[in-house]
């Protein structure tokens, strides 16, 4: 039997910065990773949505329960800066390999824009 689960790392956040606003972080609540529930399980699916971003989206994972702060490492990366990208709305994914207990997402000098969602499924 196949078991699906999707997760939100980073609910809908907006930022409209109208100049005497400085970029800040934005980070999201740990969420227990496939690995927590499946033992072994190492694929995860990134999806993401943003309009108009400037920021950096950065996941993290764990592999410690419960995670301290020094625990989290980077396992993703993704520069949305809406002034470097022709197309500043961005819909995608990308899998991640790794036996992850916990994950985060956190948007990074989010200066701009809509996150629509940042989700994990496996």
């Amino acid at each position: 039997m196949s078991q699906s689960t999707i997760l939100t790392l980073l609910p809908q956040t907006t930022y409209v910065n109208d100049g005497t606003g400085d970029p800040y972080d934005v980070t999201g609540n740990a969420i227990q990773g496939a690995s927590y529930y499946l033992g072994n399980q190492d694929l995860q699916t990134l999806s993401y949505k943003f309009s108009e971003v400037t920021g950096n989206l950065i996941i993290e994972a764990a592999l410690s329960n419960p995670p301290l702060e020094a625990d989290w490492f980077k396992v993703y990366e993704k520069n949305a800066n809406n002034a470097a990208n022709a197309n500043s709305n961005l819909n995608s994914y990308t899998n991640l390999t790794g036996n992850f207990v916990y994950m985060r997402a956190k948007i990074k000098d989010f200066n701009n824009g809509v996150v629509q969602h940042v989700k994990v499924s496996y």
